[in-house]
């Protein structure tokens, strides 16, 4: 027997997907806020309206936060990449030119744009675009990374 669709599998699926937005967007504010960020980036916009993946390092590239909609893109959760670095979703497979082209960049603290072959949990590849970014306090101190993903 099928069911039809309620309005209230709609209204659920927004409400649930709104909640894991702002719980993102708290964490990312929490974190902007303690390291007094100066940064261009929009993390409301890039999130909510671009639904791009937001991972946030600190200065040595651990990872203190990423969006909850990265596990559609690779099924990692966020308890499974904290504290790891983003080379965690790399393999044999990925480009050795894009990650030197990324680690020059991050060495000489400056913005990249890369599109690299990553690796699912479960070891499926998927190309990645990655946008990166770093963030400094009011001083001129780096304090975080900031990269935004989305599926190439």
């Amino acid at each position: 027997m099928r069911h039809p669709l309620l309005s209230w599998d709609i209204i659920s699926e927004g409400t649930n997907r709104r909640l894991l937005l702002k719980n993102d967007l708290d964490v990312m504010h929490s974190i902007l806020g303690k390291n007094d960020w100066q940064s261009t980036v929009s993390l409301d916009t890039t999130l909510v309206w671009q639904n791009k993946i937001i991972v946030i390092t600190d200065s040595k590239l651990r990872i203190l936060h990423a969006t909850e909609n990265m596990y559609a893109m690779n099924g990692y959760k966020l308890h499974e990449v904290v504290g790891n670095s983003p080379k965690m979703f790399q393999g044999e497979k990925t480009e050795l030119s894009e990650r030197k082209k990324i680690r020059i960049a991050v060495e000489n603290q400056q913005s990249f744009e890369t599109v690299i072959t990553n690796y699912k949990k479960d070891g499926q590849i998927y190309v990645c675009k990655i946008e990166g970014y770093p963030v400094f306090n009011p001083e001129g101190e780096l304090v975080n990374f900031i990269a935004l993903e989305s599926a190439a």
